[in-house]
């Protein structure tokens, strides 16, 4: 069935042969990313036979393309493919085309006289090799026995599949055809239009044709799928469905029931009906470096974020279910019914999709803390843009390390964070219109950040302007409250710098951005300026006199962080702090005390008062301030620090909280019980809480899911810190029992958390033995990354195993392993790594910038601890 690959390499080899032998010009060298205008696609029509458990798949993809001026060569991209015959039909005539090879994403198509201009047909017939180990291109993977395959596009992976023009700005539509096994299912964006019997217990499934899409947004896949109906939802009542490995129809219970509410919500904001003819939602039984991809009217989820049964769909899969899918969703619009022209704006598509799914997951479900994300998503920006070595939002992208590289926090987190702010000056309602404009003005097409700002203009112009000026350069501000009651009408005096943990700012920078300020006597409403010079005066309003106090960015709306000067620094008292407020206000503090903005004991003592709040999202707040600050910051040891923390009002809390969830509790009690409850049990005087931990730990490992509910991550993470070997030999004898990936993952997640050096090496080994699905079990290297005992034995562990790693890891993950080193504090941590980039190098550029700021992220803990 398939055409063996050595034939198409002596048709390739004859075809270079033969163009050497017309005595031709030196081909021009490919292009270092991006491919010229000079020819453009207009539409595809592909046909790929895909049959799972063979090794590879074969194809013929037509595109109709229009030659802007005469030539007799160009290229376009593919990766990995055999390429067979090549023609070119314009008009009656049929030119053949020899192939040139152009490194790894590209091949040339030399013709052997000149083509005019104007529209033709390229015929391209190639092979292709599935891979089982990597999650992107085409791939396969296997469930409970069965073969399925799969594809994952983005950013650059079309050309894994077929030879085209992959590139975002070239939005075409595209008629695909599959030719799969009789008792197979096939789907793809679109829904099918017809299946032919096509003999040898094959069919051909046809799909109709697509409305204008990029190439990284096609998608399908082939496998015994099983099919559940999710009903209709929305303006054009759009048929859902979910495609699940077989036997897993059961496990969509949640997602069917949430989605259509979902979709809804997306229609009513974006104020359009949902783009495309269907919404299937696909399981991937393990996907590597994505949760989700937003592929138009086919998202796929790794399973364990799509899928639960009875036992593992509790609040936390809920949530995350929830956030994952309307991010998923909004993509729809903003990404694929709208698309960025190149990959420099994808920070566009991402931050808005994060800022969307939290908005439409606070109007869902208002009882899930919404407030405790958004400032998580915050807080995880800043503390990469505090950093020398961080890069702006907008990023130009000339290579493929450029574009590796826009996938990470300061894309999601702190583009989410700016819209939330200049959302926030604009107002909803306007902030909105301008968002709907944006898309009716290039809906099917392409467009630019300059674009969405010009939109958000037409309500206020200082919003593009400063917008624009948070994108295009790196670093966050810190803005410097000053009271100044020298006249008859109290001010402040506010100062903008770029925040720098290691001294003053070294580079001059200026932004243009809402401040705002609560304060005595000015009443529950914030007073907002746009602050868009260095230094800047603004009246208090309200104020009769001097205020005793000064809150700065209320609610933390605001991507900057705040210092109040000596005049200003007046105790904040608790009862005028709202929950949101104090959230931010301690989570600024932690930040600052991480960068040397503050010392360790002075955020114990400014977060202390905080532990016992009658609002558990504040309790919780400052309680995790405190525990996710590096031990090396406490002279005496952090467990002692918190040991003085945990007060009698905290254990009383604690003891009345139990490990086990109650029917009806909000997520604030459940957030503050996950993280309470394993600090008062380890260091606690009640040893009771301690001892019912382990009985439902090994209760939960035996399968008993219902005695601990949603608790039991709670009550592994303490087994963990206490070092139970018990425990520990349940947790690996759980993993050949289960076939729920997700408990899997929560499995592999605790074993990472192990200190004790013995346990620790046996958890490292683990994903390298037999039998192990390493992509899943690597789990446990990034979960002992964040545990500042572990950090450096990993790090040796990488050093002394590297090339084992490299070989059995995806490349995705391979070259994310730098990454994972991030609880270093110490002027040891700083010389291990530099021991695990010496012994490996040279590393790719991508890398090197990770060395750079892990290095940095280390001097400035280092700093600021002393």
């Amino acid at each position: 069935m398939l055409v063996p690959l050595r034939l198409l390499f002596l048709s390739v080899i004859a075809a270079f042969i033969s163009f050497a032998a017309l005595g031709a010009t030196p081909d021009p060298k490919p292009p270092q990313i991006r491919l010229t205008d000079v020819v453009q696609p207009i539409a595809y029509d592909l046909t790929l036979t895909i049959v799972p458990d063979a090794r590879g798949f074969d194809g013929r993809v037509e595109i109709d393309v229009d030659l802007k001026r005469p030539l007799d060569f160009f290229w376009i991209n593919a990766r990995e493919l055999a390429i067979g015959r090549v023609s070119l039909t314009i008009g009656a005539k049929v030119h053949e085309a020899a192939v040139v090879a152009g490194g790894p994403n590209f091949v040339g198509l030399r013709f052997a006289s000149m083509l005019p201009s104007g529209r033709g047909r390229l015929s391209i017939a190639y092979t292709g090799t599935f891979t089982t180990k990597e999650t992107r291109g085409i791939f396969t993977q296997q469930d409970r026995g069965q073969w399925y395959a799969y594809t994952q596009f983005e950013p650059m992976n079309a050309r894994r599949a077929v030879p085209s023009f992959d590139e975002p700005r070239w939005k075409t539509p595209w008629t695909i055809a599959l030719n799969v096994r009789q008792e197979h299912l096939a789907v793809s964006n679109n829904p099918a239009a017809s299946e032919t019997d096509i003999g040898n217990g094959m069919k051909q499934v046809r799909f109709t044709k697509t409305p204008p899409l990029p190439s990284y947004l096609v998608a399908f896949g082939v496998g015994p799928f099983e099919v559940v109906d999710g009903g209709t939802a929305g303006i054009k009542r759009t048929p859902l469905r979910y495609i699940v490995p077989k036997g897993r129809s059961a496990e969509t219970r949640y997602a069917k029931e949430v989605t259509p509410k979902l979709l809804e919500q997306m229609e009513t904001y974006f104020g359009t009906p949902y783009p495309y003819d269907k919404l299937d939602s696909m399981a991937i039984p393990v996907t590597v470096g994505f949760a989700a991809m937003e592929n138009a009217g086919l998202i796929t989820y790794g399973s364990g974020f799509l899928l639960a049964n009875g036992a593992r769909e509790d609040e936390q899969f809920r949530q995350v279910y929830a956030s994952i899918g309307s991010h998923e969703i909004a993509h729809q619009w903003f990404g694929n019914l709208v698309t960025m022209q190149w990959w420099t704006d994808i920070w566009l598509n991402e931050s808005f999709a994060t800022w969307m799914a939290r908005k439409a997951v606070s109007k869902f479900r208002p009882d899930w803390d919404s407030t405790a994300r958004a400032q998580r998503e915050r807080m995880s920006a800043a503390g990469t843009d505090r950093l020398a070595s961080t890069r702006q939002v907008r990023q130009p992208v000339n290579n493929e390390d450029d574009l590796g590289n826009a996938f990470d926090g300061i894309t999601y987190d702190k583009g989410g964070a700016l819209l939330t702010m200049y959302e926030g000056w604009l107002g909803e309602e306007k902030f909105r219109d301008g968002v709907r404009r944006y898309l009716k003005k290039h809906e099917w097409g392409n467009a630019t950040a300059q674009d969405f700002f010009a939109s958000l203009a037409q309500a206020d112009p200082q919003v593009a302007r400063g917008f624009s000026g948070f994108v295009h350069q790196p670093g966050i501000p810190v803005v410097e409250f000053e009271l100044d009651c020298s006249r008859s009408q109290p001010a402040m005096q506010l100062r903008q710098r770029r925040f720098d943990p290691l001294g003053a700012s070294k580079v001059a920078q200026k932004w243009m951005m809402p401040v705002c300020m609560r304060y005595e006597g000015g009443g529950d409403k914030p007073l907002c300026t746009m602050l868009s010079q260095p230094r800047q005066r603004v009246v208090l309003r309200g104020a009769a006199s001097c205020p005793a106090w000064v809150l700065p960015n209320p609610g933390g709306a605001g991507y900057y962080l705040s210092r109040l000067g000596a005049k200003s620094s007046g105790a904040l008292p608790p009862a005028q702090l709202s929950a949101k407020e104090a959230v931010a206000f301690i989570n600024d503090q932690a930040l600052l005390a991480r960068s040397g903005g503050i010392d360790a004991q002075a955020l114990v003592a400014a977060v202390t008062p905080f532990n016992t709040d009658a609002r558990p999202a504040v309790a919780q707040a400052a309680i995790a301030a405190v525990i996710d600050l590096h031990p090396a910051f406490f002279a005496a040891g952090k467990d002692r620090t918190l040991s003085q923390a945990v007060s009698p009002e905290l254990v009383a809390r604690a003891v009345e909280l139990g490990w086990v969830p109650r029917p009806g509790e909000s997520d604030e009690v459940r957030r503050l019980r996950a993280t309470v409850l394993p600090v008062v049990a380890a260091l606690g005087p009640d040893a009771s809480l301690k001892a019912q931990a382990r009985t439902l730990a090994l209760a939960w490992l035996a399968g008993d899911r219902a005695q601990v509910g949603s608790g039991f991550r709670a009550v592994l993470q303490l087994m963990a810190h206490e070092n139970d070997p018990v425990v520990f030999d349940a947790l690996v004898a759980a993993l050949p029992k289960t076939d729920d990936r997700g408990t899997r993952y929560d499995i592999y997640k605790t074993l990472g958390m192990y200190r004790d050096p013995v346990l620790r090496q046996r958890a490292f080994d683990l994903p390298l033995g037999d039998g192990v699905d390493v992509r899943e079990a690597s789990a446990i290297w990034r979960e002992a990354a964040e545990v500042p005992d572990s950090a450096v034995a990993l790090l040796q562990f990488v050093r002394d195993r590297y090339g084992v790693l490299a070989s059995r890891l995806p490349e995705e993950s391979a070259s994310r392993m730098p990454r994972w080193h991030r609880e270093l504090c110490t002027s040891e941590d700083r010389a291990s790594v530099k021991r695990l980039y010496e012994a490996h190098k040279p590393w790719p550029p991508g890398l090197e910038r990770i060395l750079s700021q892990t290095l940095e992220a280390i001097d400035i803990c280092v700093k600021a601890r002393k």
